[in-house]
Formats: C-alpha cells, structure tokens, sequence
C-alpha cells in the first residue's frame, strides 16, 4: 500500500505545481469578455470587466483586437484546468485519507 501511497502524494504534488503556475499565468491574463458597440456604422471593441460592483469597458484598438480575443480564450481554458485539478486533487485527498 505504501507504493500507491507515494505515487498518490507524487501525484498530488505535481498538481499542486501545475495549479500554482496556472494560477500565475492567469493573473497575467485579463479578465472580462469582449463587446462590440455600433456607433455611426463603425464598430468599436470594448474589454467589459466587472470592478466592485460596477462592469467597467475599456476601449481595444482594432489591432490589439486579435490579441486580446487570444488571452480570454486562453484565461477560459486555464480556469477549466483549474477546476479539473482541483477536482482530481480532492479525489487524491479522499483517498489517501
């Protein structure tokens, strides 16, 4: 049982790392989501974010448009893995308890 045991505690340590850098990258990426506004015929991007209790719109400049679209989907995907580690890691403390 000792074996399972140590490659369990491996396991959980690697995830732990895996989370912990997730978790710094992610707070590299911005928040919110992207919304379009027509004014005049012309559209505009905006970064919508919540900040209090307000959702705060930043305007992105069409080149940086791409970019921005590329981080969020990037930030949605970190948050899943988070959630799916942190559910294997509740797993792992079940079991080893």
């Amino acid at each position: 049982m000792s074996v399972l045991d140590s490659v369990l505690q491996e396991e959980y340590e690697r995830s732990e790392r895996m989370k912990s850098a997730m978790e710094s990258e992610l707070y590299e990426l911005p928040k919110g989501y992207v919304s379009t506004k027509k004014i005049a015929g012309k559209a505009y991007y905006y970064l919508q974010q919540r900040v209090k209790m307000k959702i705060v719109g930043t305007y992105i400049p069409p080149e940086d448009l791409a970019v921005i679209k590329k981080q969020i989907d990037r930030r949605k995907q970190l948050e899943e893995s988070i959630r799916e580690l942190k559910a294997n890691m509740k797993k792992i403390r079940r079991v080893t308890k």
